[in-house]
């Protein structure tokens, strides 16, 4: 809608809602959720491509199993690092820079992997990659929510979160036909792709919520024309109060004012990823090694939950605007979290019942990850958004490179899978109880700043 942007709001990011939600072609803003969905697709890809290719690594560089520990470490850290570094100087420096450079190091060093000539290069080619890879998706997930439409954020972030998680599956896909071919090398090179539409993110426009909090009043506008709304007359630029970006620490989220929700936050992302990291590493062995299904069976039952779960992007960007983000998490962490406890005293021979309890598990902890990161975004205003991203999806990777010794330390000591499902359950229905008693519902409002 066509408007002149009031006095009060001119230094601030409040006015910055009202344009965003009014009339427009758009037609930039609609294209967005693609291309970031696209670069990001290649920011779960080499997340997670080190898991197909690893065989073969270890059979060319004859790795042993610590030596293949450190490896898969060695990104698992950089990505840790890269959460918190790049989501901080987002705050500082603006989304779009942060993105560009991002995607610039994933695919750089994507094709350095692949012509890597030692165990050790490959390490610190993967640790630095990391970090990279560690900051791109909270970055990209703050710049997505900061430009959509609140009445239909969800849909709009959903577009954006289905493709950029597709890179999971679509890895275990081309890595089961390219490795036995033509190598691991291939696999990682193919990390590069993003390299072709790195042109296109100069045309992107920063944040406006990001330019307006900045007190550049005059720049938002600009960055909201690109993007496509409809003309608007803002302020001159006698009333903008232009001020340097400000430093954001991480302990800035700890202050009064957002102690408790950053405690809720932290706490929600540690236990929700440890369960779902857990399920998706050890599921297939777990299969195997306790529960005895043949190997061909295990890895088929697992794409089949891996298949379900490919599908729950689609089914919440169609829902969570009209039900909002609570429902399905606390229903999906809930429901899930009893399946694992169930789980966890299921008979060792029951194969169609702990696979069937296994994927309701894995799928009920899946909805908790997907919510989880449109909500963090929600929650914080633009000061800190990106830093919140940042720091408390770190707390995703320390989770990772915990799982492993979770659960292998408790086989190792009891012989038994039973605890790690009862450890795995209880994690998961904390998280529902959390979801019920200590948050808010952010669907249909609109974000702070």
């Amino acid at each position: 809608m066509a408007g002149v942007i009031a006095a009060g709001d001119a230094g601030g990011p409040g006015w910055i809602g009202h344009i965003l939600n009014g009339e427009g072609a758009w037609r930039v803003r609609k294209r967005l959720p693609f291309l970031l969905g696209f670069a990001m697709l290649f920011d779960s890809w080499d997340s997670i491509v080190i898991a197909y290719a690893l065989p073969s690594i270890i059979a060319e560089m004859k790795l042993s199993a610590l030596d293949a520990g450190w490896l898969i470490s060695a990104g698992y850290g950089g990505q840790f690092l890269g959460a918190i570094g790049f989501g901080a100087l987002a705050e500082r420096r603006g989304r779009i820079p942060m993105i560009r450079v991002m995607v610039l190091v994933m695919g750089v060093l994507a094709i350095a992997s692949a012509l890597v000539e030692s165990y050790q290069q490959l390490v610190i080619v993967r640790f630095v990659q990391g970090l990279a890879i560690g900051g791109g998706l909270p970055v990209a997930t703050c710049y997505i929510n900061e430009i959509a439409p609140t009445r239909t954020r969800g849909r709009f972030y959903g577009t954006f979160q289905f493709m950029a998680i597709s890179g999971f599956g679509i890895a275990a896909v081309v890595g089961a036909v390219i490795v036995p071919a033509f190598g691991w090398r291939p696999l990682f090179a193919l990390g590069a792709v993003p390299l072709i539409v790195l042109p296109l993110f100069y045309a992107v426009p920063e944040s406006p919520r990001w330019l307006a909090g900045r007190g550049r009043s005059k720049d938002a506008a600009a960055a909201l024309h690109r993007l496509g709304s409809a003309p608007f007359a803002p302020l001159a630029p006698s009333a903008e109060s232009e001020r340097p970006a400000p430093r954001v620490p991480v302990r800035d989220l700890f202050a009064p004012d957002l102690r408790r929700k950053s405690a809720v936050v932290a706490l929600l992302w540690f236990f929700t990823s440890l369960v779902s990291f857990g399920l998706s590493t050890w599921i297939p062995s777990l299969y195997v090694g306790s529960f005895h299904i043949p190997v061909a069976s295990a890895l088929r039952y697992t794409t089949i939950s891996a298949a379900a779960v490919f599908i729950l992007p689609i089914l919440l960007r169609q829902s969570i605007d009209r039900i909002g983000r609570r429902p399905p998490v606390i229903f999906g962490t809930a429901v899930g979290g009893l399946a694992l406890l169930m789980l966890a005293f299921a008979p060792i021979d029951g194969t169609a019942l702990v696979v069937t309890l296994a994927i309701v598990g894995s799928i009920g902890i899946s909805v908790g990850s997907m919510v989880l990161w449109p909500y963090s975004a929600e929650i914080f205003d633009t000061r800190v958004r990106s830093v919140a991203l940042g720091t408390f999806s770190s707390l995703a990777r320390a989770a990772s490179m915990l799982t492993p010794l979770v659960v292998g330390g408790l086989l190792e000591l009891t012989g038994s899978v039973r605890p790690i499902f009862v450890i795995f359950a209880l994690c998961s229905l904390f998280v529902a109880a959390l979801w019920v008693w200590f948050t808010q519902e952010t669907a249909g409002r609109e974000i702070d700043g």
